[in-house]
């Protein structure tokens, strides 16, 4: 029975699973629902949208173009600077030029001057010369015109258009030649201490080898009026009242400037006569001399050389005069050549006189050492053995001196006569031949500013020094 009531409820279970998956049943039907019309919701008219017009073509910006590129082009090579020539020179020629008097008046200082000058320069010749050039020497004798002297230097000038130096002796040719030595730059060393030739308004290429008269002038006085009590006259008083006796012309006037008279007066000098007498070997002195008596002189200066002081030395021995008056002169006075025309060698004991070098008795000096080589060697006279010899050896040092230093600043080949005197005003304080005599041409000095005073107190060898080297006043023309 149980088994029956299980075979039933299987077959039922079979038949509900069949209904459950027959055909698929219909789907309800949706009710619709109400529709419910929204009232209409006006769009906003549209606003005309305007055609946008077109902006204006603006012209083109041309974009910055870059420059085309230039080709390089090969930098100009530079001309290597020429090496400067400052030694080596041999082969060259370096031309001294010179004029002076060997046939007139001045002959008896000016011979020995050129002498001088020619045996230096064929000893720095022998020796090498400047650098290895020769020196050559050109000479014109003037006969102591100076017409003449400006007649060689126009013929000097006009066979050379480069002239390194010109070496002179008188104050008349200075004065004549200053400008034109300046405007054609040409320098020239001198014995003519002439003060106008030297700083006159067109000067500025004249260099001394001395100080100029005034300033000689000046630094006796100073020494006098320092001294009086010891080296006046026995009759003198206490006061130095003078008297100017000399040649005429630029280097017998030379001493006598304005400047020079101002200082004297400064210094309570009176100058009480001024006399001429002639420019001769037998020049006559006794009017003058008898004046400067009269006027109450006791000290005499006379600006002139060798027969010029004779002719006074002479004058006062024949007058008996010599022990009233202090007799003094510029530099030349105290010479070996005076002694050629004084009577009586005695008659030159006393003579005072500035001294800007050093003299034939200072043998230990190796300058004048030097000089006494030279003039034993050229078999010179006695006569030569004077101031003019000695100081043209050591201005002959110089003038090397100053082209060596211009041919180290510029070299031989471009070297003028600008460079030399470019030199001899920067070279400063120096000395020629070794210390014979003492230059500076610094600081728009053109002649030497130191000097010795010296007497003579017995021969031609006594040439004494009174006073060593000390300043002279500077005393150069003011305009």
């Amino acid at each position: 029975m149980k088994k029956l009531a299980f075979i039933l409820l299987f077959v039922l279970l079979g038949a509900f699973v069949l209904v459950s998956c027959g055909s698929p049943a219909e789907e309800p039907t949706a009710v619709p629902e109400p529709v419910v019309e929204e009232p209409a919701v006006e769009e906003p008219a549209a606003e005309p949208v305007e055609e946008p017009t077109e902006a204006p073509m603006e012209e083109p910006v041309e974009e910055p173009t870059e420059a085309p590129m230039e080709e390089p082009t090969a930098e100009p090579m530079e001309e290597p600077e020429p090496e400067l020539r400052t030694d080596g020179l041999e082969g060259e020629t370096i031309t001294f030029y010179h004029f002076g008097d060997l046939s007139g008046p001045y002959a008896a200082i000016t011979g020995p001057l050129i002498r001088g000058m020619e045996d230096a320069v064929a000893a720095i010749n022998d020796a090498g010369g400047i650098r290895g050039a020769n020196i050559e020497i050109q000479f014109s004798d003037t006969g102591g015109s100076v017409e003449e002297a400006v007649a060689a230097y126009d013929r000097f000038t006009g066979a050379d258009d480069n002239i390194l130096m010109v070496i002179t002796y008188g104050s008349g040719e200075v004065e004549a030649l200053a400008s034109r030595f300046a405007e054609d730059q040409i320098p020239s060393l001198s014995a003519g201490l002439s003060a106008q030739g030297f700083y006159g308004p067109d000067s500025g290429y004249v260099f001394g080898l001395g100080p100029i008269y005034p300033d000689q002038f000046g630094a006796f006085l100073d020494y006098a009026v320092a001294n009086w009590a010891d080296i006046k006259p026995e009759s003198a008083g206490d006061e130095i009242k003078l008297a100017y006796l000399s040649w005429p012309g630029a280097f017998g006037q030379g001493a006598l400037s304005d400047e020079a008279v101002a200082y004297a007066e400064s210094l309570g000098v009176e100058i009480v006569a001024n006399e001429q007498f002639d420019l001769s070997p037998t020049a006559d002195t006794t009017t003058a001399l008898l004046n400067a008596q009269a006027a109450g002189a006791n000290v005499i200066w006379t600006n002139t050389l060798a027969f010029g002081p004779a002719a006074l030395m002479n004058g006062l021995g024949a007058l008996g005069l010599q022990g009233e008056f202090l007799l003094a002169g510029d530099n030349w006075a105290m010479d070996l050549a005076t002694y050629a025309f004084v009577s009586d060698p005695a008659l030159a004991v006393g003579l005072v006189a500035p001294f800007p070098y050093l003299w034939w008795n200072d043998a230990d000096h190796p300058g004048v050492q030097y000089a006494e080589e030279l003039f034993a060697a050229n078999e010179r006279g006695v006569g030569d053995h004077n101031v003019g010899y000695l100081l043209l050896v050591a201005g002959v040092d110089v003038a090397v001196q100053a082209i060596e230093k211009a041919i180290d600043e510029v070299g031989f080949d471009a070297l003028t006569g600008a460079d030399v005197h470019r030199a001899l005003t920067e070279m400063g304080p120096y000395e020629g031949l070794e210390g014979v005599i003492f230059l500076d041409y610094s600081n728009g000095s053109r002649s030497p500013h130191v000097t010795q005073i010296r007497q003579i107190q017995g021969g031609p060898d006594a040439f004494n020094v009174l006073q060593d080297w000390t300043d002279t006043p500077d005393l150069r023309p003011s305009n």
